[in-house]
C-alpha cells in the first residue's frame, strides 16, 4: 500500500463524490419544478432528500478535513468543516498515543491520535485532563499516572484528533519529527513505521529508512 497514492486517491474520490452529490442536490429541485407536481407528499419527500444529501456532504468534508503547518516552534492545525484551530507547542508535548476504533457506518477501522501536553497555549481544544477522560482511555491513564509521579505539581492537557482519515499518518509523522521530548507509545510508533514504509517521502537504504 502506497500511502501517498492512497491519499491522492482519497482526495480524488472525495471530489468526485462532492461533485456528483452536489449535482444531484441541484438537479432534483429543477426536475421537481419541470414536472409541476407540487403536491405535499412530493414537496416533503424533496425536502427530506435534499437535507440528507446536504448532511452527507457536510459529514464527508468534516471527517476528511485536516491540514497543518510546522513553523519550527509549533504546529498549527486546522480540523473539520468549522476550521477548528489547534496550536501545539512541540516542546510541551509529553505523550503521543494512538487508539484504533470503529467509526459508525464504516467497514474499516479508524484511529485517533491522543496528545498530552503541559501547556494549552491559547487553544480551547487543549483540555485539562479529567477523570472521565482517563476512564475512557485506560492506557493513556496508565502513562498519565507515571507522569504525575515524576511531575506531581504539573498540569497536563489533552487533545484528540479523529478527523483527517489517511492524512493523520503524515500528521503523526510530523509530530514525531517535531515533538522531540515526547514519549511515543508502541501503538503510535507502529503507525509511524507503517507510514514510513509506505510513503514516497521515505526511501529504503541498507535495510533502513532514509529521508
Amino acid at each position: 500500500m502506497n500511502i501517498d497514492k492512497a491519499i491522492r486517491k482519497q482526495k480524488k474520490s472525495h471530489k468526485i463524490l462532492l461533485l456528483s452529490t452536489g449535482l444531484i442536490f441541484f438537479i432534483l429541485p429543477g426536475y421537481f419544478i419541470l414536472t409541476g407536481k407540487f403536491y405535499t407528499f412530493y414537496i416533503t419527500y424533496l425536502i427530506v432528500l435534499e437535507t440528507l444529501i446536504f448532511l452527507a456532504i457536510i459529514i464527508r468534508i468534516d471527517n476528511s478535513s485536516l491540514s497543518f503547518i510546522y513553523d519550527g516552534y509549533k504546529l498549527k492545525v486546522n480540523m473539520g468543516i468549522k476550521n477548528g484551530r489547534l496550536n501545539i507547542i512541540c516542546d510541551k508535548i509529553v505523550l503521543v498515543h494512538v487508539e484504533n476504533y470503529m467509526r459508525r457506518n464504516a467497514d474499516e477501522s479508524e484511529f485517533r491520535i491522543i496528545l498530552l501536553s503541559t501547556s494549552k497555549f491559547r487553544s480551547d481544544r487543549m483540555v485539562l485532563v479529567h477523570r472521565e477522560f482517563l476512564k475512557r482511555h485506560a492506557y493513556v491513564a496508565h502513562e498519565y499516572n507515571k507522569l504525575k509521579i515524576l511531575r506531581p505539581e504539573e498540569s497536563f492537557y489533552y487533545t484528540i484528533i479523529k478527523r483527517g482519515q489517511l492524512n493523520k499518518y503524515s500528521f503523526l509523522d510530523t509530530v514525531y519529527r517535531s515533538c522531540v521530548y515526547a514519549h511515543f507509545t508502541e501503538e503510535a510508533v507502529e503507525k509511524i513505521k507503517f507510514y514510513r514504509q509506505n510513503s514516497e517521502n521515505y526511501t529504503w537504504k541498507n535495510g533502513k529508512i532514509k529521508i
